[in-house]
């Protein structure tokens, strides 16, 4: 059975119980909680995800709302059977989208140094940064850490990154020094600890490339994508991805929007929500795309659907339909013709299929239909094209997720 991720909001403490039964996961949670949370169990706006295998939580997030602004990570229990599953990654991942709909800027948690060490390469991995060390008044006591996570929205150019650090360095506590294609930084002496001593770092532009010394090596657009989300960085000569997708496949490969029933229960609370993970796996025809980067946004298009959803690309190949086929057999959702008759027919990629996976999909409210898209473009062709402009990316979107 595959993973199925739950949410949960505005919900009491009893309800917490409820939602993630007996077991490890839920002993965890409640053992953090007296430590990190000034909340207490008459607490009623509870926001909790999980991730389910066979019916049994193996990994949970419970988070509140500290301002309109700011989220607090309250507690966090991951088994080993969802760490060896990567699904705690996908878990914060999944929290971060959440987050990113609340249009929160800033999500901090404290993790007693103990469970740290467990915890920093998954945290690292979806952005979190380290913020802070709390000792213990005892010198046999164990002490907190403090991680924290900055969501930053909009889209940037490659040209405005070096002038867009330096802003955001400034607000972290850096001292900045900005040249015409350099930026130096550096803590600020006056917040140094005893003992350490600030050093000036560098980044450069160095033609299309962005360089960071020391160490000296380039800075890629999906570090501060990753580092940042929601953020979208505009390379050159990069466009949004266009996904074209089978109607009759279409269910088995991707979530789609949920037809939206006013009246259907009265009693039915929307602050709830159950899906199954998927594989975050679709194939194309192999020609017709040009730059592919990891963190690239990609438009999902159904075709006599419409735009269904928006994702950022994790990587991408070019492989033989019989291996991808083989690899993928026990997946009920890839029918081995139907990869086939996606295979390019000539030229260096021919009899190869291209294999595109993603992260962050986000399903849009409702379908944006084609003669929507078309007001917007009206030399829009969903069979045709590969890659859409920026603005008709974000433009669909607004109206996807509205």
């Amino acid at each position: 059975m595959k993973p199925v991720i739950k949410s949960m909001a505005g919900r009491s403490f009893k309800d917490v119980e409820l939602f993630l039964g007996n077991g490890f996961v839920r002993d965890a949670i409640f053992e953090e909680l007296p430590f990190k949370s000034g909340h207490t169990r008459d607490h009623d706006n509870w926001n909790i995800s999980s991730i389910e295998m066979d019916n049994r939580a193996e990994a949970a997030l419970l988070w509140s709302r500290i301002t309109d602004d700011e989220i607090a990570v309250d507690a966090i229990a991951i088994s080993d059977r969802a760490r060896k599953a990567g699904l705690d990654i996908e878990l914060l991942k999944q929290g971060i989208m959440k987050w990113a709909e609340l249009k929160t800027s800033k999500v901090s948690l404290v993790l007693l140094e103990t469970k740290a060490e467990r915890l920093i390469n998954t945290l690292k991995s979806c952005g979190f940064i380290y913020e802070a060390m709390s000792w213990s008044a005892q010198t046999d006591g164990i002490n907190s850490v403090k991680f924290s996570k900055k969501l930053v929205y909009g889209i940037i150019s490659q040209s405005e990154i070096l002038t867009f650090l330096a802003g955001l360095f400034s607000s972290w506590g850096y001292e900045t020094r900005v040249g015409s294609e350099s930026l130096f930084y550096r803590s600020k002496a006056i917040y140094q600890n005893p003992f350490l001593f600030p050093s000036w770092h560098k980044i450069s532009r160095q033609g299309p490339k962005l360089i960071v010394t020391p160490p000296a090596r380039p800075l890629e657009a999906i570090e501060l994508e990753t580092l940042l989300f929601p953020l979208m960085i505009r390379g050159n000569n990069e466009k949004p991805l266009l996904v074209t997708i089978d109607k009759k496949r279409a269910p088995a490969m991707i979530e789609l929007p949920q037809p939206q029933h006013r009246y259907n229960n009265l009693f039915a609370r929307d602050d709830s929500r159950t899906r199954q993970l998927s594989g975050n796996l679709v194939y194309s025809f192999p020609t017709g795309f040009q730059e592919i980067r990891q963190g690239l946004p990609a438009l999902f298009y159904v075709n006599s659907v419409g735009a269904v959803g928006e994702a950022r690309i994790s990587s991408w190949s070019f492989e033989d339909p019989g291996t991808l086929c083989k690899a993928l057999y026990s997946d009920e959702k890839f029918d081995s013709e139907h990869v086939r008759e996606h295979v390019g027919l000539s030229g260096p990629r021919a009899g190869k299929v291209l294999v595109l996976r993603y992260e962050f999909y986000k399903v849009f409210r409702r379908p944006v239909q084609l003669d929507q898209m078309k007001a917007h473009d009206k030399d829009f062709n969903p069979q045709r094209q590969r890659s859409i402009s920026w603005d008709f990316f974000q433009a669909i979107s607004r109206t996807g997720n509205n």
